[in-house]
């Protein structure tokens, strides 16, 4: 094989760094509410607090190239209020979510306005889930769910998120249990 030229100064690739699975402090970096036709949502951007992996998504985010997107968002959904079950439901996860937060931030208490999350610390437990991208799968560390600053410490890790496989159809073959070649 020739040996092409500026071998010697061609860049390598570098590898992807990988979230790893557990509990981790986070920070809110930013928070919008995003109003929608179906209704609105507060998009959380956050990173990881400390540890061997502060910063992880302001890292990945520089990294990138052209279009640039923060991996790391949470999408909390606000409640319509109209008394639905599925409403009562999206109730309890805002809640919750706003829960930790006042209980991972002394002397924070929720006052409507979701800018004044930013700065704000919680507990974030990740997991993987399982992907697709033209024929090929991977898995892809992501946050689960949320919890206290403290109780991330003890939390259990949840099981991978597996794709939904397409079951195989199955072919039904016609058998002549009548075929004098049968040697029985």
């Amino acid at each position: 094989m020739k040996k092409w030229n500026g071998y010697e100064t061609t860049q390598v690739r570098g590898e992807k760094r990988k979230l790893p699975v557990g509990g981790y402090v986070c920070k809110i970096i930013d928070a919008n509410e995003e109003v929608y036709g179906w209704g609105n949502v507060v998009v959380i951007h956050f990173d990881i607090a400390e540890g061997p992996y502060k910063n992880f998504y302001l890292e990945q985010y520089e990294k990138q190239k052209g279009d640039k997107k923060w991996k790391g968002t949470y999408r909390l959904t606000c409640p319509k209020d109209d008394g639905s079950e599925k409403d009562e439901q999206i109730k309890k996860n805002f809640k919750t979510f706003i829960h930790h937060i006042e209980k991972s931030n002394t002397g924070y208490k929720w006052d409507w306005n979701e800018h004044n999350l930013r700065a704000k610390l919680f507990g974030g437990i990740f997991g993987e889930k399982e992907y697709e991208i033209e024929g090929n799968t991977g898995f892809f560390t992501t946050l689960r769910y949320t919890t206290d600053t403290e109780s991330v410490k003890t939390a259990l890790i949840p099981k991978p998120v597996l794709l939904k496989k397409q079951a195989i159809p199955v072919v039904e073959t016609q058998i002549d249990w009548e075929d004098d070649s049968l040697p029985f």
